[in-house]
């Protein structure tokens, strides 16, 4: 979607008016244009250190120039570029509907006729762009447009000339991760078949609703783009023939655009939108409609209006509306209402009232998460409305999910049709996360999770979304580095069980390939297929090897069985468990067999740490509930404090005007917060910013004694330990 225009940006660009924000990023800004005579484009304005520098103007102008000669009514077409103004320019054919991305997020995956249609369009896209002597070098759902008359391939933003290796530096990677070809992943040149494996990656993708190489960090991604076979359950017959062929780790092995047009030729679609499903259609031809609303000149400078600016609703965001009315009368959707307002939080009070939602969830495994995370949001709403100096009251908003897509999303609707709702905490799920961030980012309404750790929700919603929690990846990283730091490096044997979910493979696959090559010890690991109860027939296998360690990465119930099956063998090494069951049962489950296991986590158990914030909000959290801050209640605390204090800095003076939706999330991007245990800071993707020197500080250790989780301290304290009686 657009925002309004900066008072910062220009009023017009050439021949074009500036009309609204389609877009900003690391190059520069997009800006939806008009011309004279009513023709919208999409204009890019390049800033930053590229603007100034010689070579990369010389190489935009000769981009521009061999963009100009690609022919094909499925590539949206350069209308005009300057690239040696003060700040270069180019200016596409604006194209009104969503991306393909938001289609298959919104509507699910195609049917196979419709993912055949696509595919065999975007493959002549792309002969004609390689044709032109061009390598587009970032083929992804989210540069295909949806217009009733069939797509349109986007984005010549990183597009570069077949053969020019110069410009990239080697080793480094351009594009998106999930959609990069071995070779991209790897930092080699790209070239038409990197194109082609891209295609590949889109075709599975609108057939399936799932990536072909799974989720997670954009590091996973590579590492399983470049080793693992693609996943394509879903896929049928020809299509899925065709990509297996498309995604060939040897970019000979794979077909040309050329070819794969051929075999996918089908009638050229008429402008009926007859042939996508109904759901898509309506979805397109409402994005038109509201591209014709736009008024025919917005001023540069505007005095801020009473409401946010998407406060002309087209059609979709009316139906958006209808479904949290329906929630909100106990109608048959999927979402259910958690909680009703805590009956001390204001009302009357003469003050703008805020409100904060809480994206819950009553899913198996994730209420007593989200009652945690509702507890510290009252308690961090609470204290703001304690104090006699604040300008506006907050109250906090409670719905929850059933841990499953469809109620997810109207989680999120009915929390975007709020124009009270300012921020959301959550969701607290994963698969919710994925679903939810592309309804909030179409909204705009700033969302953060600090219970999920995979950051492919970034396809969908780039400005919005944020998660406040580690990634999963890393925290399989810092079990092989607590190893280290306490000297109980040894032979280990790693369980890989698949039935926790992809977030198990993200911590396995970097766990092993630390210990092997980092630690420079044996591993041996052991993968579970689903649904296949191997686990104790792994941990046989890893006790005959005679292993010094051992992790089992799994589900709860999997791993109290394994611990009690090492019990039973006298296995008495370092043992580990993945960091999801941190706070969990397993202490009560696995008995005197889970005494000594350890857990590396992000959580913090607050009444161990000797500061004075720890200190205040352990007595707060005592006071207002009766008991020491439960696993994950310092970090749900942290992420709403910091939503609220920079929401604040987004409040107009006065009563008269709302906040800006948008704004809190461009200070978001920026922020750099100092929480109770850790200091938050957002990467490229928004998520926690793990990177620094500081995680050894941030992360905790700990250890089942006595029938619970006790903590050991940080990663940091305990090398220190270490390092003291060595």
């Amino acid at each position: 979607m657009s925002e309004a225009l900066w008072p910062s940006d220009p009023s017009r660009i050439a021949e074009f008016r500036l009309l609204r924000r389609l877009g900003a990023g690391g190059m520069g800004v997009v800006y939806l244009g008009r011309t004279d005579a009513g023709a919208l484009a999409a204009v890019k304005v390049i800033r930053g250190e590229s603007a100034g520098d010689d070579d990369f103007r010389a190489r935009f102008a000769r981009e521009v120039e061999l963009a100009r000669r690609v022919d094909s009514p499925w590539v949206v077409p350069v209308l005009d570029a300057d690239a040696e103004t003060r700040e270069p320019w180019l200016a596409t054919a604006f194209v009104p509907g969503p991306s393909l991305a938001e289609a298959v997020a919104e509507h699910g995956p195609m049917p196979s006729r419709v993912a055949s249609v696509l595919g065999g369009l975007l493959a002549k896209a792309l002969d004609a762009v390689h044709t032109a002597g061009l390598v587009h070098r970032d083929v992804k759902p989210g540069n295909v447009l949806l217009a009733l008359d069939g797509p349109r391939l986007i984005d010549f933003g990183i597009a570069r000339a077949a053969g020019d290796t110069a410009l990239t530096a080697s080793g480094v990677v351009v594009g998106t991760p999930g959609f990069l070809a071995p070779e991209q992943a790897e930092g080699q040149p790209a070239s038409s078949a990197s194109d082609v494996f891209a295609l590949g990656c889109v075709l599975a993708y609108m057939s399936t609703g799932t990536l072909p190489f799974g989720t997670g960090t954009p590091d996973a991604l590579l590492y399983r783009t470049v080793h693992d076979e693609p996943e394509l359950d879903g896929m049928e017959g020809e299509l899925r023939t065709l990509a297996e062929r498309c995604l060939a780790k040897d970019p000979d092995a794979r077909p040309t655009a050329d070819e794969i047009g051929r075999l996918l030729a089908e009638d050229t679609p008429d402008a009926s939108g007859d042939w996508l499903p109904d759901p898509v259609a309506r979805m397109v031809a409402a994005r038109a409609a509201e591209s014709l609303a736009l008024p025919g000149i917005e001023p540069t400078v505007v005095d801020e209006p009473e409401e946010p600016p998407l406060r002309h609703p087209g059609r979709r965001r009316l139906l958006l509306a209808g479904s949290a009315l329906l929630l909100a009368g106990g109608g048959t959707g999927a979402a259910v209402w958690a909680s009703e307002d805590d009956p001390k939080e204001p009302s009357g009070s003469g003050r703008p009232v805020y409100v904060l939602g809480l994206h819950g969830a009553t899913g198996a495994g994730e209420t007593t998460v989200s009652r945690v995370a509702e507890r510290a949001a009252r308690l961090a709403v609470a204290e703001h409305n304690a104090s006699p100096k604040r300008s506006y009251d907050l109250k906090v908003k409670v719905l929850a999910d059933r841990g499953d897509v469809d109620s997810a999303r109207d989680v999120a609707r009915a929390f975007t049709a709020d124009r009270n709702v300012v921020a959301v905490l959550g969701p607290v799920g994963e698969i919710q996360m994925r679903a939810a961030a592309a309804v909030y980012g179409e909204a705009g309404l700033t969302h953060m999770s600090n219970s999920t750790g995979q950051q492919d929700y970034f396809v969908t919603s780039r400005v919005t979304s944020f998660q406040s929690g580690a990634p999963h990846l890393a925290l399989g990283t810092w079990i092989a580095f607590h190893a280290f730091a306490t000297g109980q490096v040894t032979s280990a044997g790693v369980v890989i069980d698949r039935d926790g979910g992809t977030i198990i493979q993200d911590q396995g696959t970097p766990l092993v390939t630390n210990w092997r090559d980092t630690l420079e010890a044996e591993v041996i690991p052991r993968v579970v297929a689903e649904r296949t109860d191997d686990g104790p027939k792994a941990v046989r296998e890893l006790l005959a090897a005679r292993v010094g360690a051992f992790i089992y990465l799994g589900p709860l119930d999997a791993t109290v069985r394994a611990a009690q099956d090492l019990a039973a063998a006298g296995f008495t090494g370092p043992r580990w468990m993945q960091h999801q069951l941190y706070g969990s049962d397993f202490p009560a489950q696995a008995g005197a067999a889970g005494e000594g296991w350890y857990v590396v986590t992000m959580a913090v158990d607050p009444s161990a740490l000797k500061t004075r914030q720890a200190r205040e909000f352990t007595a707060a959290w005592r006071k207002r509930y009766g008991s020491t801050p439960e696993p994950y209640a310092t970090e749900a605390y942290d992420s709403v404090r910091m939503l609220l204090a920079e929401f604040a800095r987004t409040v107009p003076a006065g009563a008269r005007r709302r906040p800006v939706r948008a704004d809190l999330a461009k200070r978001l991007a920026k922020v750099k917060y100092e929480g109770i245990a850790r200091t938050y800071t957002f990467g490229e993707y928004h998520q926690y910013d793990n990177e620094g020197d500081g995680w050894t500080e941030e992360t905790f250790v700990h250890q089942v004694r006595d029938g619970r989780f006790q903590q050991l301290g940080s990663l940091g304290d305990l090398s220190r330990a270490a390092e003291a009686q060595s």
